[in-house]
Order: structure tokens, then C-alpha cells, then sequence
């Protein structure tokens, strides 16, 4: 991970050349998460940045399943599913648990698979601008 930068003195974080209301910078740093919040989302949408993976991962949102489950029900080989499932663990957004002479797989997180779930239904709506797109 890069070493963290320093962050700017908020009180002097000013633009007059492009607009009247020069103090938007201000009021957008002092909300902006901490660069290792950037680096860590980064990590994980890179994980996730893959249609198999992300399908993966809402299955696994509505119920815990093994390797083969997964390769039945996204109509994959089983060792596309596990090379997918490593990339997934890896960045530690599953967890594994056996179960008898099976490995189950889980959403680490449930804010993460409450997100994934957001994420999905507004897609799956029609595109909307937001307030501040011109």
C-alpha cells in the first residue's frame, strides 16, 4: 500500500477562478474518507469486477453454497468457480466454513452483501441523472 498522503490544511483548500462559491472544495474535503477507505474499496470492486464474481456473489447473498452448487447453478466448470472463489477470499470477501466433506462459502461482511444488493437493484433500474450532473 502507498504511504499515505499527507492531507492539505482544509481552511486554505479555496478555488476563485471557475466559480462564485469558491469554498466547494472545503466542504468536499472535509467529508472525504481517509485514503486507505479508497485503497480498501479499490481492492475489493477490483475483486469483484468480473460478471462470474459478482454473480457469484449475489448467490452467495441469498445462500451459503460449495463449489459444485455454484458451478451447477452459474452453468460453469468447477475449476472456473474455484479460481473465481480464490479471487474472492482472497480479498476477503467471503469466508469459508466446512461443512461435512464440503467447504461452504459465505459473505464476510453482510454490510458488503447488503451494498452488492443496492448496487444491483438500482442497475437493474433505468439510469437517472443526479442533481448535480449538467
Amino acid at each position: 500500500m502507498p504511504p499515505a498522503r499527507a492531507r492539505p490544511d482544509i481552511e486554505k483548500l479555496t478555488c476563485d477562478a471557475y466559480n462564485e462559491d469558491p469554498t466547494r472544495v472545503r466542504r468536499v474535503a472535509e467529508v472525504m474518507p481517509r485514503d486507505e477507505t479508497f485503497e480498501r474499496a479499490a481492492q475489493l470492486l477490483k475483486a469483484m469486477a468480473d460478471p462470474v464474481r459478482a454473480r457469484i456473489l449475489f448467490a452467495l447473498t441469498v445462500e451459503p453454497l460449495c463449489v459444485c452448487e455454484l458451478a451447477t447453478l452459474l452453468d460453469t466448470s468447477l475449476p472456473a468457480v474455484s479460481y473465481h472463489l480464490k479471487t474472492l477470499n482472497l480479498s476477503g470477501l467471503l469466508k469459508v466454513k466446512k461443512e461435512g466433506k464440503f467447504a461452504c462459502y459465505y459473505i464476510r461482511d453482510e454490510r458488503l452483501a447488503e451494498s452488492l444488493l443496492a448496487l444491483l437493484k438500482n442497475l437493474d433500474q433505468p439510469i437517472t441523472e443526479t442533481p448535480h450532473a449538467k
